[in-house]
């Protein structure tokens, strides 16, 4: 019996919708106009006989049904590319992937997790290349690279990992069994900062509606790893971006001071030129970092730690 699959191009055009949230994303990636994308979500659409999507202030968003269908569309089309990464890898070579990260991610989120790439992976080799500029997007001269923004890079694919969140840690040896109520009482505490990010804890501060505390105020360093690192050898409290501690918390080095996260306007992405679409091994790790993100976010650890 022949089966009846809907067609293919509407379900990987909703697809890429519903995971960028965006027909002119979803366009881009795929290479095709924004009109095209919509013909083929309306003609899915119609063959399920059900709406995806609603419209909210002329945007759409995506429905219960919507969502639970791209969730599953999702796992399943990261399955396909894993199984072709997999069964057809090793026809690339050894070529080694290279991959683009900056300094702290690699040695804090990327490192530690390698071993699992490199277990479901063996035929790919890689080298890590670090860098704290973002990529060239007219010449990049690795395979993929991991990077902070807002997704607006013209020439490259863009694949959002997660959103940039931010969250008050301090050693548990630090608080000595007390327990925070409010964040005015940070006052008492060394703030720790990294240079580069130096508003972080004043814009968390505003967040919380705390304006009686010098945000500026504490103990300066040169790079967000050098900053959490002091939080965990008792300097100060930091203002950490939740990607680089989790390792931190879930072992129990850091905790969470208060379960309010702020988030950015940014995420980290995964990018790499078009021409690298095709490529297995871009393919076998794009995959790979998306079930790697795929876990429940930070502050829901968070709060259930204050209940």
């Amino acid at each position: 019996m022949a089966r009846r699959l809907p067609p293919l191009n509407a379900l990987r055009a909703f697809e890429a919708v519903a995971r960028h949230q965006s027909i002119s994303a979803a366009a881009d990636e795929l290479c095709v106009t924004h009109s095209a994308v919509s013909r083929h979500v309306a003609k899915l659409e119609d063959h399920l006989g059900a709406k995806l999507f609603a419209r909210e202030h002329q945007r759409l968003v995506l429905n219960t049904l919507g969502a639970t269908y791209a969730a599953r569309l999702t796992t399943l089309f990261d399955t396909l590319q894993s199984l072709t990464a997999d069964t057809f890898g090793s026809v690339t070579g050894r070529t080694p992937l290279r991959i683009g990260v900056y300094p702290t991610y690699a040695s804090r989120v990327l490192i530690p997790r390698l071993s699992r790439f490199q277990n479901a992976f063996p035929d790919i080799p890689f080298h890590l290349e670090t860098r704290s500029d973002p990529p060239e997007t007219s010449h990049m001269d690795v395979d993929a690279a991991i990077v902070l923004g807002t997704g607006e890079w013209p020439d490259l694919v863009a694949e959002k990992l997660a959103p940039e969140e931010l969250l008050a840690v301090a050693s548990p040896k630090l608080l000595e069994g007390r327990t925070l109520r409010d964040p005015s009482e940070l006052r008492t505490f060394t703030l720790l900062h990294a240079l580069p990010r130096l508003n972080d804890w004043e814009r968390w501060f505003r967040l919380m509606g705390v304006s009686d505390i010098n945000a500026y105020r504490g103990m300066r360093f040169d790079t967000s790893g050098l900053a959490y690192q002091a939080a965990v050898n008792q300097l100060g409290v930091a203002m950490a971006q939740t990607t680089y501690v989790e390792d931190e918390i879930e072992q129990g080095r850091l905790t969470v001071l208060f379960s309010t996260p702020l988030v950015t306007e940014r995420s980290y992405y995964m990018v790499y030129p078009p021409e690298k679409r095709t490529d297995a091994r871009v393919v076998a790790f794009g995959g790979w970092l998306r079930r790697e993100f795929s876990r429940p976010p930070i502050q829901s650890v968070a709060a259930s730690m204050e209940e």
